[in-house]
C-alpha cells in the first residue's frame, strides 16, 4: 500500500485519542480537559504543516506514476517524448511530487477541483523547465488557477490568457490558449512555458540572464510571430521579453539556437540542459 498523505495517517490516531478523551470525560464526569491540550497542538501542527510534511514523505517514499498520466505525456507533451528513459523516470517522479505539492483550482462561478490530466498539462511545463535543477517547485509559486477562456483580473481588467503574481505565489492561465499551444505548437504561443518562465525569473532574481531587452525582430525571426500576434495571444498590453525568450528557447529550440546562439548557450547553462 502506498501512502499519499502521511499527515492524514498521523492525524487519525490523534483524532481518535481526542474523541476518546472527550467521551471518557462525558461518561465518567471526570475533568480531563487539560489532557486535550497536547492532541490539539499536534492537530494544529499537522494542519499548518501538512503540505511540507506530505511532500517530505513522498520524496522519500514516492508513489508510482499513474499510467493514464504517462499515456497523456506520451501522446501530447513533445518535450517528454524527446527524453531518454532515465530522464522520463525523473520527469514522472518530479511531476508526481509537483502535483501533490501545489494547489490547482478551476475558476468559474465557484472554485472547483481540477482533473489530474489537466493539472499535468499545466505542471509539465514547469517540471520540464526545471528538470535539471534542484528547485523544481520554483520557490513558493504554490497556487495555479485555471480559467476555460481568457479572463480579467483586478490587476489586468482586460481579457488576457496568462498572469503571474510572484508576491502572492500565483499563476493564472487560460486553458483554451494552453491546450491549443500543446496540441498545435506551430500556431499558438505557449503560455504554460511563459508563466513558469515569469515565475522562474521572479524567484531567481540573482541569476545573470542574457540581455533580452532589445529587438522584436529577433523574436519574429525565431517564432514567426510579431509583437502584435503575441500581444493578441496573451491579451496583455505589454510583454516582458525575457520570459518570451525563455519560452522560445524551450519551444522553438533549433531556430532559437540558430538566430541567437549566445543566448542559447547562456540559457543552457542557467537551466542545465539542452532541450
Amino acid at each position: 500500500m502506498h501512502i499519499h498523505s502521511i499527515s492524514k495517517v498521523l492525524g487519525l490516531p490523534i483524532v481518535l485519542l481526542t474523541i476518546g478523551i472527550l467521551y471518557y470525560t462525558w461518561s465518567s464526569n471526570t475533568q480531563l480537559s487539560p489532557y486535550l491540550v497536547v492532541p490539539a497542538i499536534l492537530l494544529v501542527f499537522l494542519y499548518v504543516f501538512h503540505g511540507p510534511l506530505d511532500h517530505w514523505w513522498l520524496v522519500r517514499f514516492p508513489v508510482p506514476f499513474e499510467p493514464k498520466l504517462k499515456d497523456w505525456l506520451e501522446k501530447y507533451f513533445l518535450p517528454y517524448q524527446k527524453l531518454d528513459t532515465d530522464h522520463k523516470r525523473k520527469f514522472e517522479y518530479r511531476s508526481s511530487l509537483y502535483l501533490d505539492a501545489r494547489l490547482f483550482k478551476s475558476v468559474g462561478s465557484e472554485l472547483r477541483d481540477v482533473p489530474e490530466d489537466i493539472k499535468l498539462m499545466v505542471a509539465a511545463h514547469g517540471v520540464f523547465m526545471c528538470l535539471a535543477l534542484d528547485d523544481y517547485l520554483i520557490g513558493d509559486m504554490d497556487r495555479i488557477f485555471l480559467y476555460k477562456h481568457p479572463f480579467p483580473t483586478p490587476e489586468y481588467p482586460r481579457l488576457h490568457t496568462v498572469e503571474t503574481n510572484i508576491e502572492d505565489g500565483v499563476i493564472i492561465l487560460s486553458l483554451e490558449q494552453l491546450t491549443n499551444a500543446v496540441l498545435y505548437p506551430d500556431d499558438y504561443y505557449n503560455i504554460g512555458f511563459h508563466a513558469y518562465a515569469e515565475a522562474f525569473v521572479g524567484v531567481n532574481d540573482k541569476i545573470l540572464f542574457p540581455d533580452c531587452t532589445y529587438t522584436w525582430e529577433k523574436i519574429e525571426e525565431i517564432s514567426g510571430w510579431n509583437k502584435d500576434t503575441l500581444l493578441a495571444q496573451t491579451g496583455l498590453e505589454e510583454l516582458s521579453l525575457l520570459p518570451v525568450h525563455i519560452t522560445l528557447f524551450f519551444t522553438k529550440t533549433i531556430q532559437y539556437q540558430k538566430v541567437l546562439p549566445g543566448h542559447y548557450e547562456r540559457f543552457c547553462i542557467i537551466f542545465n540542459q539542452r532541450p
